[in-house]
């Protein structure tokens, strides 16, 4: 697994940060959970609670949400995504009090396509089912879906091209200019 360099949250911007987008997550299909959400960057409140060092997240887990976002797995990853390749969703959530990313309404939208679990060239043990389906989630400051949704397209289709989801150097932030995989310069 390749380790990409550790950033501090500032990095990642709080609310005076002029970043469009606020963060990137992935929701996946957990076949006893259902939607979950299993990587974020900036951490979510409780990953930084519990990593304590702001170092970032090198593989994806089922991770705990505000009680304000319990939902975000299910607008992400919504019934019948099993039903097309690729499809988009579009949301917003509210504001999460105490961290500085989310202090305002954010505008989400996901990517979620889906990949037979057979071409996978890495499985884990919680691949249970034929197909895997995944959720690349985009949540900025302003809602420009148009722009996000070319760019989403097209860092969901690398990810899941690399056939190997312990792989998250993609979706990480771009340590040259803090920028999300080139979404900011939507």
């Amino acid at each position: 697994m390749q380790q990409q360099p550790s950033r501090s949250q500032s990095d990642f911007g709080g609310s005076d940060d002029d970043s469009l987008i606020a963060a990137l997550l992935v929701v996946s299909f957990h076949h006893a959970y259902g939607p979950i959400v299993e990587f974020c960057v900036p951490p979510l409140p409780q990953q930084q609670q519990q990593q304590h060092d702001a170092s970032e997240q090198e593989c994806l887990q089922k991770l705990d949400l505000p009680e304000e976002w319990s939902f975000l797995p299910f607008l992400a990853l919504p019934d019948g995504a099993h039903q097309k390749d690729e499809d988009f969703a579009y949301f917003h959530l509210p504001p999460v009090p105490g961290w500085p990313v989310a202090t305002t309404t954010l505008f989400g939208i996901s990517c979620n396509r889906q990949i037979a679990t057979k071409d996978l060239r890495v499985k884990t043990p919680d691949m249970t089912r034929s197909t895997v389906q995944k959720a690349v989630v985009v949540l900025a400051r302003q809602p420009i879906f148009g722009p996000l949704r070319q760019k989403l397209a097209v860092i969901t289709s690398a990810w899941f091209n690399q056939k190997d989801f312990s792989q998250l150097g993609i979706l990480h932030v771009n340590n040259a200019d803090h920028s999300y995989a080139g979404l900011d310069s939507c």
